[in-house]
């Protein structure tokens, strides 16, 4: 499914109390994320710790097709990385030229598909919209989309298919940039980078 496809058959709204009493509860096989799109992502906006928004069908304007959450975050690049992770990175992205600790990203906190709608290509479109989106109206300075993703095969397989990459792939390295002991190996979830000017776009 293309970008065009999904804007086609669904609108974009921010939530709000009042969409979310309108539409049909929204379920996409993950308690976690179905938990928080019913009630915390409200806590959360009031709050100014992210900003929720849902793609609704056009044709039915209270079913939720995909959900997810935007917020302020950076790639830090600490004492806890290793040099050969931290050389990678700026390899990568070509950043060896800056001194900077900090390089600024919106991290994706939650994304989820109704299960109703999910293997029919909406996953990928709205994670191609979300990139598009802050590639050609990136108001601030935004290098970067970060996620932490659910630690199992399925959900990785999804990122990397989107062009996402590891900071660090050695999951124990990672658990200490965390600041987690490895007693907690395997980690929850992974943090995945996706780097905005890898997307062959115009800027408007």
């Amino acid at each position: 499914m293309t970008i065009e496809e999904l804007l086609r058959q669904c609108d974009l709204v921010r939530v709000s109390a009042e969409k979310l009493a309108n539409c049909k509860p929204f379920k996409c096989g993950e308690d976690d994320l179905d938990e928080f799109f019913a009630k915390d992502c409200l806590t959360n906006q009031q709050r100014l710790l992210g900003k929720t928004y849902l793609f609704c069908l056009k044709n039915q304007p209270d079913t939720i097709v995909s959900a997810f959450s935007l917020s302020n975050d950076s790639i830090r690049l600490t004492n806890r990385i290793t040099d050969e992770y931290k050389e990678q990175f700026l390899d990568d992205t070509d950043l060896r030229d800056k001194t900077l600790k900090r390089f600024p990203a919106v991290l994706i906190g939650r994304l989820g598909t109704n299960r109703d709608f999910a293997g029919k290509g909406y996953g990928t479109a709205i994670m191609d919209f979300i990139k598009v989106l802050f590639r050609t109206n990136n108001r601030t300075g935004c290098r970067f989309l970060i996620v932490d993703a659910l630690n199992r095969p399925e959900t990785l397989h999804y990122y990397a298919k989107n062009g996402f990459h590891y900071l660090i792939e050695d999951e124990r390295l990672e658990a200490k940039y965390m600041g987690i002991g490895i007693g907690h190996l395997p980690l929850h979830t992974r943090l995945m980078y996706f780097d905005l000017l890898k997307l062959n776009v115009s800027e408007e």
